[in-house]
């Protein structure tokens, strides 16, 4: 769930990006190309998927999308510590979602956005551990705040503020003047 709201809110994720930059872990100008295609230009239709929070952090029944996944071959389920309170479920990536994925990729142009916004996850250290994700993202005020059972809110205003001074620090423009394709995401990585 981490990760996924990571993905389906890329103001956030900007945000994130900007800490990175802030504490030099990530280059400026390449990673605000990043923030600039998260949170400005054209981006496909849900490239914003809030998630409501619930008791820990974003939450959301993964069951019904993972159900058509695994009933076509796509992935598989296996639950890890069964008899422990601390059960979980790892899903693994069958050849045939691995073929699917790559399909769609090249086959459905506006996949390349949410390939980028993977890639871009995996530039956050933190992003290897659902506990440490979980830490980090509530660092922001907004999402600590947000109200259990209610959509977790938009900040995308404020990361268009945030990147605007961090961009300044660095002596960059915001948004980003680059003859690569900001709309679109940016670089690819």
């Amino acid at each position: 769930m981490k990760i996924d709201f990571w993905l389906r809110n890329p103001d956030y994720l900007a945000h994130e990006l900007l800490t990175e930059v802030e504490e030099s872990r990530q280059p400026p100008q390449g990673t605000l190309l990043l923030v600039a295609g998260m949170v400005g230009g054209t981006a496909p239709s849900l490239h914003r998927y809030p998630m409501a929070k619930y008791l820990y952090g974003a939450y959301e029944r993964p069951d019904n999308a993972l159900a058509l996944l695994a009933s076509r071959k796509h992935i598989k389920m296996l639950r890890v510590n069964e008899s422990s309170a601390n059960a979980r479920k790892d899903y693994y990536l069958l050849p045939k979602g691995q073929a699917a994925a790559t399909a769609l990729r090249e086959q459905v142009p506006p996949m390349q956005w949410y390939v980028r916004q993977a890639e871009a996850i995996g530039l956050i250290p933190e992003a290897v551990s659902g506990g440490l994700m979980r830490r980090r993202q509530y660092e922001h005020p907004g999402y600590e705040a947000a109200v259990n059972g209610r959509l977790i809110p938009e900040i995308t205003e404020e990361v268009n503020k945030r990147a605007e001074n961090v961009a300044g620090r660095f002596g960059l423009a915001w948004p980003p003047d680059s003859s690569q394709d900001v709309a679109d995401g940016g670089p690819q990585t």
